[in-house]
């Protein structure tokens, strides 16, 4: 009797001690299976914009899990800096604070101006950056500029005339802008979008659209890319932005029927879109 509770005390041990390692593999995996799905966005907007454009689309990936980080760029939006402070170099210092705040790698989006921002930046991180996704953004190659690339479309709708520049051209702006700023940016905009970007719009600091980009291509080249097209856009046209994007060699693509401001216009489809690269 005394060999039979042996074997079976035995026997309990051991179920008990399996049990136990297999409930605490399912926590491990489980602990680990949460921040893979989860991801970390950082979002940097365009020229003649701020933060505040990407306030649905970070609701809706909030909604979904996910953290994201908005950059307000120097001398954007809320943002105070002097004038003299907004510069490319500046810019992508900022990004990569945002991005060494977050433990691992980042979706790092970037809008118009942005795109080249970000393209810079991810070159510069390359271990931190898990996808790189432009929104009909700028890809400048090494060695150009923004104001290098926008020479190149063909059907540019921000013409001279609607600029307005400062007398010692550090900044530029739009003449009427509560008619050219809505067609510019978000014609299919709500009157609501359209009126909120005329009453942020600050004048746009120069010097960043003019100064040359400086990166590994190489490096560039090994960076999981996306690119977003806005096939009504009035500010870099569609045609443009394939061109970029066939140069930049970027083969993963989107395209939404929208100005170029979709996360105003369509933040839905946008934000289904980036959900969609989280998988």
């Amino acid at each position: 009797m005394k060999e039979i509770k042996k074997t079976f005390q035995q026997h309990f041990l051991k179920v008990l001690v399996l049990s136990l390692v297999f409930t605490s593999a399912i926590a491990r995996n489980n602990d680990t299976a949460l921040p893979n799905h989860k991801k970390t966005f950082v979002l940097v907007h365009g020229a003649w914009q701020s933060s505040f454009v990407w306030n649905e689309v970070k609701q809706k990936l909030e909604k979904q899990g996910h953290r994201v980080i908005a950059v307000e760029l120097q001398a954007h939006g809320q943002d105070q800096s002097p004038i003299a402070d907004a510069t490319l170099e500046n810019y992508v210092t900022k990004v990569k604070t945002a991005i060494n705040s977050v433990d691992g790698k980042v979706i790092l989006v970037g809008h118009s101006l942005g795109g080249a921002i970000i393209t810079q930046t991810a070159t510069q991180l390359p271990n931190k950056i898990e996808k790189l996704v432009y929104i009909a953004g700028f890809v400048p190659p090494s060695g150009k500029s923004v104001n290098d690339l926008s020479k190149q479309d063909s059907a540019p709708e921000i013409k001279l005339e609607l600029l307005v520049f400062a007398k010692d051209y550090t900044t530029v702006t739009f003449a009427n802008p509560e008619v050219n700023v809505p067609y510019i940016f978000c014609n299919d905009g709500s009157k609501q979008q359209k009126a909120q970007l005329v009453k942020s719009l600050k004048p746009e600091p120069t010097a960043p659209m003019a100064t040359p980009l400086a990166y590994d291509s190489s490096v560039f080249a090994g960076l999981d890319k996306y690119y977003i097209y806005t096939t009504q856009d009035h500010a870099i046209s569609y045609g443009f932005q394939q061109q970029m994007v066939k140069e930049a060699g970027i083969t993963n693509t989107f395209a939404l029927d929208a100005s170029h401001s979709p996360f105003l216009s369509k933040p839905t489809e946008l934000a289904k879109i980036l959900q969609n690269l989280t998988k």
